[in-house]
């Protein structure tokens, strides 16, 4: 374990206690390696990492080592579109058909989505696309919640088309090179090869690595749990938007559903305790924000308090890695996560 941050006075115990948590043996037995961060205040407090890159690479986990961020991709594309509206240039209640062209071929209802229907997923489009849940609209545009991935392919098309530039200049040029996130990017680099992390299923077999030839909005952030941390303080100290945008950006928009995947359940009841806002998800009740990434082999999470701007960030190369949730979070950031009851995150790293 490293700490490429000294601990804050306030912060001694916490650390320790994290220590503690990540020490347990039975949690190295059980998750090859890992990268941690910790922010307190709205500045990155601590970092740790352990473990080892991966069944192709038996040395140590490092600040540097980078894994794959999955979902913890969203909020930060959120940022980028949401820095355009700031700017005029991408109207988020604007039809995305009008601003980029068709995306779901045959599907009239689909005119209807807006860049506010991805960030809140209420666009009706499903999570993964399959033969049981093909890219169509399921449901009226912003009728209801529904977490679906598959929209920031749209989202990301707009972006592009109105600015003239991939996504992966956008997030160069307004998220890496502004908070110093030098070992990021949506699309693999040769200067990952030296120091990655590959995943690991359940059982331990390790998943083969991918290489994202170019940006994909909805997953394929490459980064570290401190450069993670750099962007989750800029957001919580609210750089690179006006404040009216910051602020809603963390506006409840839609109550959560059971299931987070709800396209093909209509009934499915509302989940109280969490909401959805621009890009984030949130605890009101707590005021919190939070996401999750669920990667093949990978999984990462991300926990901020809006009022105290505390904030945890882990990635680990493990498809339980989510499972330290509910011992990480009692001494990182404190309160009554409903989310991790909605997520289903189990609090045995067995099974």
């Amino acid at each position: 374990m490293r700490h490429t941050h000294p601990a804050s006075a306030g912060s001694r115990k916490n650390m320790l206690e994290l220590q503690a948590v990540l020490r347990d043996p039975r949690v190295q037995a059980l998750i090859p390696g890992m990268s941690l961060a910790t922010v307190r205040g709205g500045a990155v407090d601590t970092v740790h990492a352990w473990g080892m890159r991966g069944a192709h690479d038996p040395r140590p986990v490092d600040p540097h080592t980078v894994f794959e961020a999955a979902s913890l991709t969203k909020p930060l594309v959120a940022f980028i579109a949401l820095q355009l509206a700031d700017e005029g240039r991408l109207a988020l209640d604007a039809p995305l058909q009008a601003l980029c062209g068709e995306y779901v071929p045959g599907d009239e209802r689909a005119h209807e989505i807006t860049g506010i229907h991805v960030l809140t997923h209420t666009s009706g489009l499903p999570n993964i696309v399959s033969a049981q849940t093909p890219l169509k609209t399921h449901f009226p545009p912003g009728e209801r919640f529904s977490y679906g991935s598959s929209a920031f392919g749209w989202l990301q098309r707009a972006m592009e088309k109105v600015t003239g530039q991939p996504l992966e200049t956008l997030a160069r040029e307004r998220v890496f090179v502004p908070f110093d996130m030098a070992d990021s990017s949506l699309q693999w680099s040769e200067r990952f090869e030296s120091n990655h992390a590959t995943g690991h299923e359940m059982d331990g077999e390790p998943v083969p690595k991918r290489r994202p030839a170019t940006a994909a909005a909805s997953w394929s952030l490459l980064t570290t749990a401190t450069d993670y941390a750099r962007f989750v303080s800029a957001v919580l100290c609210g750089h690179g938007l006006t404040p009216a945008m910051h602020g809603r950006w963390f506006v409840p928009a839609v109550p959560a559903r059971e299931g987070v995947d709800a396209v093909l359940t209509p009934d499915a009841p509302q989940t109280q305790g969490v909401a959805w806002g621009l890009g984030w998800g949130l605890e009101p009740d707590q005021g919190c924000c939070f996401h999750w990434g669920h990667n093949p082999g990978f999984r990462a999470f991300v926990m901020a308090d809006l009022q105290t701007r505390h904030a945890v960030v882990w990635f680990a190369n493990s498809a339980r890695g989510l499972r330290l949730a509910r011992r990480i979070l009692p001494v990182t950031v404190p309160g009554d996560h409903r989310s991790l009851d909605w997520l289903q995150i189990a609090s045995s790293l067995d099974g």
